[in-house]
């Protein structure tokens, strides 16, 4: 699961991107009910790191550059 730590180490920017990514997903599988920020810290980590590799196939340097920071934060903050 997301910690505090982890969120607080992210950027504005990296956390809306997370967000997005996240709450695509979900809205995809039609859970039945809209993703919020209790859902993003659910997730857990490995699962992220697969989601945000989906979600980067088609984006540019720069978005792939925040990927990775993100993929990064979520290592050293656990």
């Amino acid at each position: 699961m997301i910690t505090d730590y982890q969120i607080k180490a992210m950027s504005e920017n990296e956390l809306a991107y997370l967000y997005y990514a996240l709450s695509t997903e979900w809205n995809s599988l039609n859970m039945g009910y809209d993703f919020d920020w209790y859902i993003l810290r659910s997730f857990k980590n490995n699962i992220i790191h697969k989601l945000l590799d989906k979600y980067s196939a088609n984006l540019t340097d720069e978005n792939k550059g925040i990927i990775m920071q993100i993929l990064q934060k979520l290592e050293d903050n656990k």
